[in-house]
């Protein structure tokens, strides 16, 4: 009876890894990423995103330098750290919205970190995935955290959570 149970979720496990390999598949050949989230696999252009993220935005967008100077801006108004990937579709739209529409931001300061060279601060903030972002306070405490929306997602979630 043991043996027929093992085996039975033997059966069980290779048939949703299976199943679970051709939706992926399936998702990929419609245009998906070849997963229901969003994929590491999706890439574009690198030169692109270089180029975006060093490219000046209409409002206040800079780069990472440091956590200390990123805590600093915090201490003036409300900041934002945006990991975001060069090689990355979805950042690279973000830095497009944020580089045109950046002066709808306000007072909020982008400060885009480089995802792929970042480790310890992505460390402290639990990121794991590219195209996030993380609201800061002056002491570098997280206030927010969220993936993509551009200057909407963070005009709604930056300011939902300087008003917390």
């Amino acid at each position: 009876m043991k043996t027929t149970g093992i085996a039975a979720a033997a059966l069980l496990l290779a048939s949703a890894l299976t199943f679970g390999q051709s939706m992926m598949k399936s998702a990929a050949g419609a245009g998906g990423t070849g997963s229901m989230m969003r994929s590491s696999t999706a890439t574009a252009d690198p030169k692109v995103g270089a180029a975006l993220r060093a490219a000046a935005s209409t409002g206040r967008k800079i780069p990472y330098t440091d956590l200390a100077a990123a805590e600093a801006l915090a201490a003036k108004g409300p900041t934002v750290l945006f990991f975001a990937a060069d090689w990355c579709p979805y950042c690279q739209a973000d830095l497009r919205d944020i580089n045109a529409n950046g002066s709808r931001l306000g007072a909020v300061t982008i400060v885009v970190a480089d995802y792929d060279k970042e480790r310890e601060l992505e460390k402290r903030y639990g990121v794991t995935v590219q195209d996030t972002f993380v609201q800061i306070d002056a002491s570098g405490a997280r206030l927010a955290a969220w993936n993509g929306g551009g200057v909407d997602g963070i005009l709604a979630r930056a300011k939902r959570a300087a008003a917390d």
